[in-house]
């Protein structure tokens, strides 16, 4: 069996926990202008490199928790790992590459403005996204359906 680097399986479980909190601080966030005054930050006045006078990180946090939550979900051990699993591991990143860079082509014919920097915002999770989904699908309802028959 080669060696593939997974998490180890009850950080699973954390990825789970921290997505509700972290969509429901994307969704505070950019749905109704929520901030968390504790991470306020107030930068220099002349700084060449970034503007940070006077920001806050709420939205950074809420898109690093996502970023982290999907991570932990997708790329953690099974309880029984094997081969059979490696395999539909490695096919579904590979038809999420597939469908990601599809989506990212065809928006970038269609969409236009700053209608297209909001889908390459939500392009960083749709790899993601769509991996855990195609994974969960074989493995645990066409896995199922194979047992069954």
């Amino acid at each position: 069996m080669k060696l593939i680097y997974l998490l180890p399986n009850k950080l699973r479980v954390l990825g789970f926990v921290l997505l509700p909190v972290a969509i429901a601080l994307i969704v505070m966030v950019y749905g109704y202008d929520y901030y968390l005054p504790f991470l306020e930050y107030t930068g220099k006045e002349n700084s060449n490199f970034l503007d940070l006078r006077n920001h806050n990180l709420t939205d950074e946090l809420g898109v690093v928790l996502s970023i982290i939550s999907l991570f932990l979900i997708a790329f953690t051990k099974e309880k029984h790992e094997d081969e059979y699993l490696q395999g539909v591991r490695l096919k579904a990143l590979q038809l999420s590459v597939y469908i990601n860079y599809f989506v990212l082509a065809l928006s970038t014919l269609l969409i236009y403005g700053t209608n297209y920097l909001t889908v390459m915002y939500a392009n960083l999770f749709t790899i993601l996204i769509i991996f855990i989904v195609v994974y969960y699908y074989n493995v645990h309802v066409k896995g199922r359906i194979a047992e069954e028959g």
